[in-house]
């Protein structure tokens, strides 16, 4: 395991070991905790960026297919067709 050097104000290191204190756990393994869950948030918002970029991309779509199609009701189509099938 690799060991790091961080500087941190006192008024965080104070926050912090009252913390770790309260939950009984050492000040590596808070920020190895901490750590952790920062690097899941992190992805969590990657994961949200790729799917709002998606849901752009998928409206995109559809705006250039209204484009194309123009006035042509889709809905009134459907049910053309369905009362041809009974």
């Amino acid at each position: 395991m690799s060991k790091v050097n961080i500087s941190l104000t006192d008024e965080i290191l104070e926050q912090i070991d009252k913390t770790r204190e309260k939950r009984q756990l050492t000040r590596s393994e808070f920020f190895r905790r901490a750590s952790e869950l920062y690097l899941m948030v992190l992805e969590e918002e990657r994961r949200e960026e790729e799917k709002k970029a998606g849901i752009e991309e998928a409206i995109r779509i559809q705006d250039k297919v209204r484009q194309r199609v123009g006035s042509w009701d889709a809905l009134a189509e459907l049910r053309k067709w369905r009362e041809l099938r009974r």
